[in-house]
This record gives C-alpha cells, sequence and structure tokens, in this order.
C-alpha cells in the first residue's frame, strides 16, 4: 500500500543532505510533468550523483544523475513542496517536488536495492500523493 509525506521546507537541506549522501550511486529514473498534463522522462535510470539545495530560502533544487563520463543536472527553481512516496517498509519508492507553477519533478528510485526514506512523517505531516 505505502504511505506519504511532504517534507517541512526547514527540513530539506539537511533531508537531502544526508539523502546525497546515502543513496549516492542509486539508479534514479527522472520524469517532469507540467499542469496540462505533458510530460517528459528520462527513458534510463541513471546513478544519483547528488540533490542540492542552492537556498535555504526560495530558491532552486538541483538534482545531479550520471557518471564519470556524464553527468545530467535538472533544476527546479521555486519549489514549493517535497514528498515522498514510500513502501511499507519505509523505502522511498518516488520523490515529487512541486515548483511555484504546478510543474511536478518525479525521481523514482529504482533498483535491487531499496533506499531507506530516513524520514517519519508525525500525524500532522502526513500528506496526499494526488
Amino acid at each position: 500500500m505505502g504511505y506519504t509525506a511532504e517534507i517541512p521546507r526547514r527540513s530539506w537541506f539537511a533531508y537531502f543532505e544526508l539523502l546525497s549522501e546515502r543513496a549516492s550511486s542509486h539508479p534514479l529514473r527522472l520524469e517532469v510533468e507540467d499542469r496540462q498534463g505533458a510530460s517528459w522522462r528520462m527513458e534510463q535510470a541513471l546513478p544519483l550523483v547528488g540533490i542540492d539545495v542552492e537556498s535555504r530560502e526560495q530558491g532552486t533544487l538541483e538534482v545531479t544523475v550520471g557518471t564519470l563520463r556524464r553527468e545530467f543536472t535538472h533544476h527546479v527553481s521555486d519549489p514549493e513542496h517535497v514528498h515522498l512516496l514510500m513502501d511499507d517498509e519505509g523505502n522511498l519508492q518516488c520523490i515529487r517536488i512541486e515548483d511555484r507553477d504546478g510543474v511536478r519533478s518525479l525521481l523514482y528510485f529504482e533498483g535491487e536495492e531499496p533506499v531507506p526514506a530516513w524520514f517519519h512523517a508525525g500525524a500532522d505531516e502526513a500528506a496526499s500523493w494526488a
């Protein structure tokens, strides 16, 4: 079944720093959806290099994937919300980052080894994935 949780903005920097350290090299597939339903998808999962918060205020989130030969960085300007989709054991299945314009960046964690979410939401932090 799984569950979702929203990471409060004040926790983004620390959370993504921890996740980048512990999930480095884990295969990640990126999909971007705009408000009209159009989407773009990275067909092949690439190893996670890191997820960086460029500013503790509104700023930018940067998701970098790739190998020593080739890296790709996806920029999310003016992020508003970060939601985690986890399985029943608390492993990450997807991170959804939504920007001010309603564009959603979906980071799917693929591969054989699960990635623990390292996040436990309280009752007031539970969120809908809708």
